[in-house]
């Protein structure tokens, strides 16, 4: 297996923990094949050496870096309605699914690489799934309904929080998981922290409920941050433990918890750390086949995860020399034309589906931010760009209303 090792570089200061562990974490990353047993160790090893021990553990108090007494939203529900509203005329809504309390879906790759999809287990996994699946695209419907009602729709906003406390009150997601049911419970809590948030200032919305929910959502967290904080091996360092750092980052803030953000700030310079200089990632490139589809895949939690850091003071797009920029311009690059990976993997590149707009979203803040203008075709031709693992509706919570050759 092809993986990363550090040589000396410099690294930007702002750090969320002390000095002392960041100047550990200066490194660059390039490519070497480890032996089979070695990989078991590189999780620890990244901990101690390249990240410090609050990376390591649970999540730590941060100090220093966060500016706002209390965290930021990653994006401002009033300014979104402000640009994207529109009328909501009729809202009824529907009775809240029945809460699922244990994940215990299996996975559906055939090969060790996780490159081959065993269409058989691929659809037993989609029908143990679809329970959560359906909840999160209703919780991100409903509240992106409340964030785009011009005039306000306070009805959305109760309806979510009816969802939420309804799944909060049973203890969903608490239960028995499976490794990939712990995949699930981290993405569905990223869908679930950004409904809350979305929701939390709607008018009427009693303070006690709330708090219900936040505690739940403090409960999820708990759960996702201490899978990643005590094992060992390929995904705690790959693209599912970025879509663990965004989880914790959004419960973070929709609990204001600093410690959970920070904890989730950590998992986005693990994985800029390891971004080459051609804009790889040596773990995704390891996926042989689904090489082009996961780089596009790890790109997303950290994109909204340097969101969520740049309203609270924190600019992640800068550091490690603008990494970020390098993986994104590598995704933007391939989306049309697999080659590079071809040659980069030797082997066919496979997207799963077809490419769509829910792929896609987080090129909707990204457009914002940057402005690169590869990226409108795709934006035009798939907008509006949805993903409940994301928040919802990504061109409501982060797009530009317009964009060039429509004005």
């Amino acid at each position: 297996m092809w993986i990363a090792r550090r040589t000396s570089s410099a690294f930007p200061s702002e750090r969320l923990g002390d000095d002392a562990r960041a100047s550990r974490a200066a490194r660059t990353f390039r490519p070497v094949r480890l032996s089979g047993g070695s990989i078991l160790l590189l999780a620890a090893v990244a901990c101690v050496f390249g990240l410090g021990l609050a990376a390591c553990g649970g999540p730590q108090p941060s100090a220093g870096v966060i500016v706002t007494v209390r965290l930021r939203d990653p994006f401002d529900v009033a300014e979104r309605r402000a640009l994207f509203g529109s009328s909501v005329e009729r809202f009824e809504c529907p009775p809240p699914l029945p809460a699922v309390r244990d994940v215990t879906a299996e996975g559906y790759y055939a090969d060790k690489d996780a490159s081959i999809v065993n269409s058989q287990a691929m659809v037993r996994y989609r029908q143990a799934t679809k329970p959560i699946t359906d909840y999160e695209t209703q919780i991100t419907t409903i509240s992106d309904t409340f964030v785009r009602s011009d005039p306000i729709n306070a009805a959305a906003a109760r309806c979510t929080l009816d969802w939420l406390e309804a799944w909060a009150a049973q203890g969903a997601l608490l239960g028995r998981m499976s490794q990939q049911g712990m995949y699930v419970r981290t993405w569905a809590l990223s869908s679930i922290a950004a409904s809350y948030i979305k929701i939390r200032g709607g008018e009427g919305l009693e303070p006690v409920r709330g708090r219900r929910v936040e505690e739940w959502i403090r409960q999820l967290a708990g759960e996702v941050t201490s899978y990643y904080s005590t094992r060992t091996g390929p995904d705690v360092l790959n693209g599912q433990a970025y879509w663990a750092g965004q989880a914790s980052v959004l419960a973070g803030v929709a609990a204001n918890d600093k410690g959970l953000f920070g904890w989730g700030v950590e998992r986005y310079r693990l994985g800029v750390s390891q971004i080459q200089a051609d804009g790889t990632l040596p773990l995704e490139l390891a996926r042989k086949s689904k090489a082009r589809y996961y780089h596009n895949f790890a790109l997303m939690p950290l994109v909204q995860i340097a969101e969520a850091a740049a309203q609270n003071g924190i600019d992640l797009y800068s550091e490690r020399d603008g990494a970020i920029r390098r993986l994104a311009g590598r995704v933007i690059d391939t989306l049309d034309d697999p080659s590079f990976f071809e040659r980069m993997t030797g082997v066919r590149q496979d997207w799963p589906g077809e490419l769509s707009g829910g792929s896609l979203v987080w090129a909707e803040p990204y457009y914002a931010r940057v402005r690169d203008q590869r990226l409108v075709p795709w934006l035009l031709r798939f907008r509006h760009l949805r993903n409940p693992w994301f928040g919802g509706d990504a061109t409501l919570l982060y797009g530009v209303p317009t964009l060039p050759g429509t004005e």
